[in-house]
């Protein structure tokens, strides 16, 4: 099974898995220099394509992230002739790998993380990267599909494709899962919807933030 253009959650690894018991290969690509790093043939982080473009992971001062820190992912193309791209901010967040033990020695990175749109923002100012399993909430729920998004600084909205319509009982166990994983601070809502459009490029983004950025 492989895998480009949304940002893959662990979950989803693990449907596959489980539905067809075969794992997943993940590819980081983008429009404008085409392949970005590869998953590892022998593990899940990825390795970045360092022969034809150079991959920056920078904090919020510019400085290089190290091993296991997230930070804004930086490209430049190596063999772009014709319209070169010098340190190109595309505008995903990324984490850095250590040194990968299978020998290859290209760079790593160990997740994507998304966009700035995916991240949350806590009240208190901080902000961190939603990390969470969705999935599991359909399969003992009549959810098709299922989106959580930040409204406000201390408001969030679950909006859900239900295959039917939900008992009060379904709709308090869906907002008590935002809940239990947003924490206290947060004020939590149902949204029940037909449909949950697709955000730029066509991709289904599991978190999205509508605050300014």
């Amino acid at each position: 099974m492989r895998t480009y253009g949304e940002t893959l959650a662990d979950d989803l690894r693990e449907q596959c898995r489980d539905t067809w018991g075969v794992p997943v290969v993940d590819m980081y690509s983008a429009e404008e220099v085409g392949y970005i790093a590869l998953q590892c043939p022998q593990n899940q982080h990825y390795h970045v394509q360092s022969e034809n473009l150079l991959v920056e992971i920078l904090d919020e001062q510019g400085r290089p992230c190290r091993a296991g820190e997230i930070g804004r992912v930086v490209i430049s193309t190596l063999h772009n002739f014709a319209t070169p791209i010098i340190r190109y901010e595309i505008g995903d967040y990324a984490e850095v790998g250590g040194v990968c033990p299978c020998g290859r020695g290209l760079p790593v990175i160990a997740r994507i993380m998304g966009r700035v749109r995916n991240m949350l923002r806590l009240p208190d100012g901080n902000t961190r990267w939603p990390n969470f399993m969705l999935a599991k909430t359909h399969r003992d729920l009549p959810i098709a599909q299922i989106q959580i998004v930040q409204t406000a600084l201390d408001s969030l909205e679950l909006r859900a494709v239900p295959e039917h319509p939900l008992s009060e009982q379904e709709r308090t166990r869906l907002i008590d899962y935002v809940r239990d994983w947003a924490g206290p601070q947060f004020k939590v809502g149902l949204r029940v919807v037909d449909a949950i459009p697709r955000g730029p490029g066509g991709k289904f983004e599991e978190f999205l933030s509508e605050l300014p950025q």
